[in-house]
């Protein structure tokens, strides 16, 4: 016997339970490629998060292509075996560089199958994957910085609260149990006292005790008339 054609897939609610996909997977392996029957593994795994756990048949997958006990693995589409562009990239090229070809039935992608002819060679295809990695790592960093601009431009914060806050919820501040500590920290600097004794006294970090004096306005801001 020689080497095996795999069948992966994962229970998913966009495309269909794993049982749909392997009918899929079989009937293209053995009408489409002519697999024999008799030839095919078939892995198949019902958690999202299935690659993350030692005896998930995703890691089985990437296990019998690093010993070279199979020449193609079949997907149903990319979300099978991939969380994003970058991501296919990666784990399609692990794939190919171990002699596996890589079958996307819905998307029609074909790499690294002996015998194809008339589209893009492997090496295009694997370009145009990591292009595509690129260029969604790209966007992705753009649309977090325009949205974390647009929530300030709104008043919101952004990130994790400063000493003697939490967070509202809803994007705002307000002061909690350390609010009174970080007004005596003010009080204390200006009345000359050093970071250090300061920081000792209210069991806080010098850091703390820095951040605290470079916001004063803004916790003077937060302050209650009688504060």
């Amino acid at each position: 016997m020689g080497k095996q054609t795999a069948i992966y897939a994962r229970d998913t609610t966009s495309t269909g339970s794993a049982d749909d996909q392997r009918e899929q997977a079989l009937d293209y392996a053995t009408e489409v490629l002519d697999a024999d029957p008799a030839n095919i593994v078939v892995l198949s795994d019902t958690t999202t998060e299935a690659r993350a756990e030692p005896s998930s048949d995703d890691r089985r997958l990437f296990d019998l292509a690093a010993k070279g006990a199979i020449e193609r693995v079949i997907v149903h589409d990319a979300s099978r075996i991939a969380k994003n562009m970058r991501d296919l990239h990666e784990r399609v090229t692990r794939l190919v560089e171990n002699g596996v070809a890589v079958h996307v039935i819905e998307a029609g992608l074909r790499i690294g199958e002996s015998g194809t002819d008339g589209g893009p060679d492997d090496r295009t295809l694997l370009r145009a994957l990591g292009i595509a990695a690129e260029l969604e790592g790209s966007v992705g960093s753009e649309r977090t910085k325009e949205g974390i601009a647009a929530a300030k431009a709104a008043g919101k914060h952004v990130g994790r609260p400063p000493f003697g806050f939490d967070s509202d919820g809803a994007g705002g501040l307000v002061p909690n149990e350390d609010f009174g500590t970080a007004l005596t920290v003010i009080e204390e600097i200006e009345a000359g006292e050093s970071k250090r004794s300061t920081a000792r006294r209210a069991d806080i970090t010098r850091a703390t005790v820095q951040n605290v004096v470079d916001r004063k306005e803004f916790y003077l801001a937060h302050a209650t008339p009688d504060g």
